[in-house]
């Protein structure tokens, strides 16, 4: 009951009118917001919601709220920030973090946020000159909600103790999420909104939810929701300041702390044994060797094997470079019991053979006998024998 009055009073849906006309839009934290009353503390303004506030109760009049991370948010706002939407919720970055001072330290507090649009319109970036520029109208508004911190409702005194963090906050452009999420519309701007809620523990505490309840802005959280990161500047901010975005840089340390560990030196091949082919010790020499073929196919591959490894897997020039010497065949050691150099025999002529003097004297045709031609007993005969 002490929070349904509040929240009747929150006006969700409600836009605020920016004092520019034109159809680009420019960073400029300055001049987003009508000038309103400050309630923060020196160092971290909160800007008062520039409504129409009655009398506070006097547990949240005191209430003041300083930003955690101004720094980063106005770096980010600089460049004009940006929040990633997603179906199934994603969370924001930087996080919404808040000092919270002037409490009472017995009463009950609750801590809630909702978003509201900065204008009726729609955005889209222009990458050519790295500048928002109006799209159109607004879409219809989605569902208003408010987000709860999830240690609501606590004691003044553990709100005061430490930061607020509201890192369970996500952001979803699904208008049928059934998970709690903030329903936003992508391509449009919106301004955070923090909200200090008294419990009253009164009956008819519905009478005071204007007086129960005090809201707090700060210019520099306002965001563009996107679905996906516009400005590479965002991009690159969000990678070097967040912390879970390690993986996303380069030359960072994945275990800090702990000592760096070198690898060992691969000992030399000794000279005595020939090395064995494995991936250490000829792999690096071959790999490097097919890159350079595959940078110049027309470029002759040059081995980088070291010289004294050549002379362990090759034998030397001279030995392959000699003329090839064979023993002599001898017959006495292929046949046993033969004392002397064994000599072929005369066979006889497998077929008869004609006459060839016979032919030359029957007027056959005229044989010259200069063509060299033997007897068939001759050409049965081996070199250096006599026929019989």
């Amino acid at each position: 009951a002490f929070l349904s009055a509040s929240l009747g009073v929150f006006a969700p849906s409600e836009t605020y009118t920016l004092p520019k006309t034109s159809s680009s839009w420019e960073p400029q934290p300055d001049s987003m917001l009508p000038s309103g009353p400050s309630t923060g503390s020196t160092g971290a303004p909160a800007v008062a919601e520039p409504t129409v506030q009655g009398p506070k109760n006097p547990h949240v009049s005191s209430v003041t709220v300083q930003l955690e991370m101004k720094a980063l948010w106005e770096e980010f706002n600089q460049l004009g920030t940006e929040m990633i939407v997603t179906k199934a919720g994603r969370r924001m970055f930087p996080t919404f973090q808040v000092k919270i001072l002037g409490m009472d330290s017995l009463a009950d507090y609750a801590l809630l946020m909702d978003f509201v649009p900065l204008d009726d319109k729609r955005y889209r970036y222009a990458f050519h000159s790295s500048a928002w520029l109006v799209a159109g109208k607004a879409d219809p508004a989605t569902p208003g909600r408010v987000h709860f911190h999830p240690d609501s409702p606590a004691k003044g005194a553990q709100w005061m103790r430490q930061i607020v963090s509201f890192d369970k906050l996500k952001l979803t452009n699904n208008l049928l999420d059934e998970n709690g999420h903030i329903i936003l519309n992508s391509m449009h701007r919106y301004q955070p909104r923090f909200h200090v809620v008294f419990v009253d523990p009164r009956k008819d505490s519905e009478r005071y939810a204007q007086e129960n309840f005090k809201s707090f802005i700060f210019a520099e959280t306002q965001f563009t929701a996107v679905t996906a990161y516009q400005n590479h500047r965002i991009t690159q901010l969000k990678i070097a300041s967040n912390p879970f975005a390690k993986g996303f840089r380069e030359n960072h340390d994945p275990w800090p702390g702990l000592p760096t560990m070198t690898p060992a030196p691969i000992p030399a091949c000794p000279t005595s044994s020939v090395p064995t082919r494995s991936r250490s010790s000829l792999g690096p020499h071959l790999l490097k060797g097919s890159t350079e073929r595959k940078k110049d196919p027309n470029k002759a591959f040059t081995s980088r094997i070291p010289a004294r490894l050549h002379h362990q897997l090759l034998a030397p020039p001279e030995a392959l470079l000699a003329p090839a010497t064979y023993p002599p065949l001898a017959y006495q050691g292929l046949y046993t019991g033969a004392s002397s150099p064994v000599r072929p025999r005369a066979r006889p002529t497998p077929y008869p053979l004609p006459n060839i003097q016979a032919d030359r004297d029957q007027g056959g045709l005229p044989l010259p006998a200069g063509l060299g031609l033997l007897s068939p007993t001759a050409m049965c005969l081996g070199p250096g024998q006599d026929p019989q």
